[in-house]
């Protein structure tokens, strides 16, 4: 089968297809650790980030697929698990995202070097879903940092959340 996708996008964007899932994968881990702190509002918002990862790994597989390549999926480890605050979580969640947008970066510049201009566009979607995803991150973090000083505060945040999640 013919591939009309560059090379040094090829291998990142295998990876990334793993890095999605892994990354899934602890969001449900974290919404199962907030459910244990009784947080529902922010366990539902962890598991509908989940939801969104496994989706952005089947976009990429299907990227792959339909630029006529073959798709090579790799191990996922047991996720991390013992979160002692809500704060951790949060903390995470940040890093968790910086460390994705870096790879999508990482990846559209390994297109643009390619002239794989298809693969391009595929990863601006990414991209412009991650500047959103960075804010939000960073937003959540730093009210949960104001608030995290009294149990009611926390639960404030957590009603706040709930609210913030996105309609099925």
């Amino acid at each position: 089968m013919a591939t009309n996708i560059g090379k040094r996008v090829y291998e990142p964007l295998n990876k990334q297809i793993t890095e999605e899932m892994i990354i899934a994968y602890t969001f449900l881990s974290m919404s199962g650790v907030l459910s244990d702190m009784g947080l529902n509002g922010c366990a539902q918002w962890t598991r509908s980030q989940f939801n969104e990862k496994i989706k952005r790994s089947q976009k990429i597989f299907d990227h792959i697929i339909t630029r006529g390549a073959k798709v090579k999926l790799f191990p996922i480890a047991a996720p991390k698990h013992d979160w002692r605050a809500p704060l951790h979580i949060f903390e995470e969640v940040m890093r968790l995202e910086q460390r994705t947008t870096t790879s999508y970066a990482g990846m559209l510049d390994a297109a643009v070097a390619e002239k794989d201009y298809g693969t391009q566009n595929f990863l601006r979607w990414f991209i412009d879903e991650q500047v959103k995803n960075d804010a939000f991150a960073t937003y959540l973090l730093d009210r949960l940092r104001k608030m995290q000083s009294t149990d009611l505060g926390v639960l404030m945040f957590d009603t706040e959340l709930a609210n913030k999640l996105p309609e099925s």
